[in-house]
């Protein structure tokens, strides 16, 4: 390599040399002058002519040494490369002679394979030959023995063998002896007929002795025989028998049927067949194969159906079912039904409910031993197999409209018990609240509410865990609905809402939230006594007439004591009004318990355990989160509408009183301040003493959401009335800071944490945060604050507002 470079090297040097010299040369040609100067070139000449060649000579060596040397490293590589090769050769012809030996070997193996399986056939020919001779021996000696079973066995190892060998030409030539001279095929079924009409009859025998283990023993011995089917159809009709004794037995042996007498017979039913199918299904999987369930529950189904379709009618005859849901129990009539009371209706409801819900569980289990049975994997929806959905009894429950008289006679106890709890309506006192200041509601159920309120809430639970516990997610859907359209009529609009308007024009403005003292009897009667306009004329034609100073001071006494009753009146029937926004309020957190806490959110797994089947849980659960808010929309809908009929009859007049002259223009004007009046709150102070007044008896009474809500359309009231009077004032610097301290005081006061009633007073806050701004917080071209306050604040004054607010401090700039 170095001397390649070197090489290299030099041949660069002397190809650059030649043309500089020669361009050396020309210019010292152009530029000679004498002869001596032309001898100086020409030695010059000869001795760089002389180096040159000597560069040349020894350029020319070099490469040829180096040549040489690598032709001399070439050769070397082409021996090595003509050894490998070679080598090669030998080997591939070495390779060639062990492939024809390979394929020799092979054809060898699979020649000596072939003939050692056409022995190993003629071996195993000849052995199952043997067996089948042998067997056929033993088996005519357990014949003649009458050991059947012994004889089943090996009949079994002769159903074994192969088809051929029992049908060969060959066994039927050396098979049959002088003592057995029939052929084995014929021989072979001949017998099977045999133990199958024996073990028939034996079977047949011991289910009439009722003995089970020898039943079971004959039961294992079909399919050895290959008589499977026959033995799974005994096996069948074995236990179908015996569900239908066993419900026969039940109806007509127990002589008092009581409330819960059919629910309990159809859980009996279904509890033999789970039975069964449970405990017989280890033996039917060990002889005859798990998948032979299938046939086993399809028999067992069609009679289990049978005994529950007479089960449910002689339940429907017997409670008198279609008489009862044939009835017309509107909403709109009243109930005077005696037949069945209450309490029957009640127990009616919970026994059909309990036998649908057995019915329910019952199919779930099925449903799972056939998912099992039928090898399907466990984590796949659940599909309610062919035995159930083609079935008689849910056929019946669905031609009869079995669910639908259920679902109607759940309406319509649901009715008739609300109707009942009307007539039964108390209302609490509130005395004992407004007098002790030291009551306190310690939970929701502490409220003083309509006794109708818990009635309700108990029938519609009650109503709910009848319905649901059935497991049919069409009913308990369609139950949702009614119970949507039965709220919504029946308890707000007729039962709330009509209270609440018929004590409406009861309502007398400025009565205080205080203890009713009911008037005296002699109060009573002396109204009661009254004379009125016709009476006065009866009184008259008597000659009963009272003249002068005495009749006047009947008169005032008369005027005196109807005051006193109006009075009392008018606070009772508030009382009673309160309550009822009470019942609205609390019944709100009873829904919300009664639906979705209860049947999704305390009892994640309710509703995929009770409605398995395809996707009702989820559809469920979208219709109970969808009736609730429904529900609770038109509570706080009528919720709203009685708190501003509460604000604006009782409280709205007392409200604009005791506001007097806070944030009014007044002859004094409080807002242009001085220090002398700058901190002077009296008029705050003394709405505060009057605010706790008039509102702590509200606030102590209500529940939480019916105070808010009050206190809201009073808010609402109270911040329209506040931004009129601050819209007129005159304002300076001292006085803006003063407004702002009373506002912030009369917010806190008013609102303390709720912060919802705090963003309503956001107009007011922002004019007050714009009067307390320097005129250098504003722009001068528009007007209005700079830009940097403006993006501070997510502004609800328009910006003409915050000018006209501006405006409002007369001790401004003008510009």
């Amino acid at each position: 390599m170095a001397d390649n470079a070197g090489l290299s090297l030099q041949s660069l040097v002397l190809e650059g040399r030649l043309p500089q010299n020669l361009a050396k040369y020309h210019a010292s040609m152009l530029n000679i002058t004498t002869i001596s100067q032309v001898s100086k070139l020409s030695e010059l000449i000869h001795t760089e002519k002389s180096n040159t060649l000597n560069s040349l000579q020894n350029y020319i060596q070099a490469s040829h040494s180096s040549t040489n040397q690598r032709v001399r490293k070439l050769e070397l590589e082409r021996t090595k490369l003509m050894h490998t090769l070679s080598a090669l050769h030998q080997v591939s012809e070495s390779n060639s002679s062990a492939k024809l030996l390979a394929k020799d070997v092979s054809s060898r193996i699979v020649s000596v394979k072939k003939e050692r399986e056409i022995v190993m056939q003629t071996l195993n020919f000849v052995s199952d030959v043997s067996t089948l001779k042998h067997n056929i021996a033993l088996v005519h000696e357990a014949f003649s023995q009458k050991n059947l079973l012994y004889a089943a066995t090996k009949i079994n190892i002769i159903r074994n063998l192969p088809e051929e060998v029992i049908d060969s030409e060959f066994t039927r030539k050396m098979v049959p002896s002088s003592e057995i001279p029939e052929e084995p095929g014929v021989l072979l079924n001949q017998w099977i007929q045999e133990l199958a009409t024996a073990f028939q009859e034996k079977f047949q025998k011991a289910v009439k002795d009722q003995k089970v283990g020898e039943l079971t023993s004959v039961f294992e011995v079909f399919p050895s025989i290959g008589k499977a089917e026959l033995g799974l159809d005994l096996y069948s009709k074995y236990v179908c028998d015996m569900v239908a004794e066993q419900s026969r037995k039940i109806m007509t042996t127990v002589p008092n049927k009581g409330p819960t007498f059919y629910a309990q017979a159809l859980l009996h039913l279904f509890r033999i067949v789970s039975t069964v199918i449970n405990e017989h299904s280890k033996v039917i999987a060990k002889y005859y194969g798990k998948e032979c369930m299938a046939h086993i529950m399809t028999k067992i189904q069609k009679e289990a159906d049978m005994q529950a379709g007479l089960i449910l009618d002689t339940f429907e005859t017997n409670r008198n079912v279609d008489e009862i849901v044939s009835k017309d129990f509107s909403s709109q009539q009243k109930f005077d039904i005696v037949e069945p009371s209450l309490n029957d209706h009640f127990a009616l409801v919970n026994e059909f409910s309990a036998m649908l819900q057995n019915w329910s569980m019952y199919r779930k289990f099925f449903a799972l031993k056939w998912q099992e049975f039928s090898g399907l994997a466990v984590d796949e929806k659940l599909v309610v197999p062919d035995p159930i959905s083609k079935g008689a009894f849910t056929l019946k429950t669905q031609n009869q409209k079995v669910l639908t008289k259920f679902e109607r006679l759940v309406n319509i106890y649901l009715y008739r018990s609300f109707h009942r709890s009307l007539s039964l309506e108390e209302l609490p006192s509130l005395n004992d609240i407004l007098t002790n200041p030291y009551v306190k509601q310690a939970d929701l159920g502490s409220y003083p509410v309509s006794s109708v309120l818990d009635d309700m809430t108990m029938l519609i639970r009650s109503s709910l865990i009848a319905v649901v516990n059935i497991g049919e997610g069409s009913i308990l859907m369609q139950f949702l609905d009614d119970l949507t359209k039965f709220i919504q009529s029946e308890y707000l609009v007729k039962f709330l809402q009509s209270n609440l308007k018929q004590l409406q024009p009861r309502l007398a403005g400025n009565t205080v939230l205080r203890e009713h003292n009911p008037p005296s009897e002699s109060v009573v009667a002396s109204r009661a006594a009254s004379p009125g306009v016709a009476d006065q004329g009866k009184l008259s034609n008597l000659r009963f007439n009272f003249k002068g100073a005495a009749s006047t001071a009947f008169s005032n006494i008369q005027s005196n004591l109807q005051a006193v009753y109006v009075d009392e009146e008018s606070v009772l029937k508030l009382h009673q009004y309160l309550i009822y926004m009470n019942t609205i309020g609390v019944g709100c957190e009873y829904f919300d318990r009664l639906l979705v806490k209860d049947l999704v959110q305390d009892n994640a797994t309710l509703l995929s355990d009770t409605f398995p089947f395809e996707d009702w849980p989820k559809v469920l659960s979208e219709k109970i989160h969808s009736v609730q808010d429904t529900i609770l929309s038109q509570n706080k809908k009528l919720l709203r509408w009685s708190a501003r009929v509460v604000f604006e009859v009782v409280l709205q007049s007392r409200i604009t009183k005791i506001m007097g002259p806070i944030f009014s223009s007044t002859p004094e004007d409080n807002y242009l301040c001085t220090a002398e009046n700058f901190e002077d709150i009296s008029d705050i102070q003394s709405f505060k003493v009057m605010w706790l007044e008039l509102i702590q008896p509200y606030e102590k009474m209500l529940y939480k959401t019916c105070y808010l809500e009050l206190l809201t359309v009073l808010v609402e009231n109270l911040v329209n009335s506040l931004s009129t009077r601050i819209w007129l004032l005159q304002v300076n610097e001292l006085g803006a800071i003063k407004l702002d301290r009373e506002l912030s005081a009369l917010i806190s006061l008013i609102c303390r944490d709720r912060y919802s009633l705090r963003d309503k007073f956001t107009n007011l806050t922002q004019m007050i945060l714009v009067l307390g701004l320097d005129d250098d917080d504003f722009d001068v071209n528009s007007g209005d604050v700079k830009k940097e306050i403006l993006e501070g604040i997510t502004w609800t004054l328009t910006f003409q507002e915050r000018i006209d607010a501006k405006n409002l401090r007369i001790d401004r700039r003008r510009h």
